[in-house]
């Protein structure tokens, strides 16, 4: 599937997450027997992921709450999305 600024996203129900102090969190995936850790804007894009949201709406909150330009962040955004949804962390539908 290929995805973009429309794409909604939704969090796999199977994954546990923990915050890491105020910056970071990790995330299980008890299936895979794997786990993740994310830097502050993932563990934000995680909790924003509790109701499912668009990639344009993630980069919007984003760029509110952090200091990037909209480029910049669409693309880190699309890039870290990629890594989810192969991961199985997050699930992805068109709009």
């Amino acid at each position: 599937m290929t995805f973009g600024l429309a794409t909604t996203l939704s969090r796999n129900g199977d994954i546990l997450h923990a915050p890491v102090g105020t910056e970071e969190a990790v995330m299980m995936s008890v299936g895979a027997g794997r786990y993740y850790g994310v830097n502050a804007v993932g563990a934000r894009m995680w909790q924003l992921l509790e109701t499912p949201k668009t990639i344009a709406q993630l980069c919007a909150q984003i760029c509110e709450e952090f200091e990037v330009d909209a480029q910049t962040c669409e693309a880190a955004v699309l890039k870290f999305t990629h890594d989810l949804i192969d991961n199985g962390i997050v699930h992805a539908s068109a709009t």
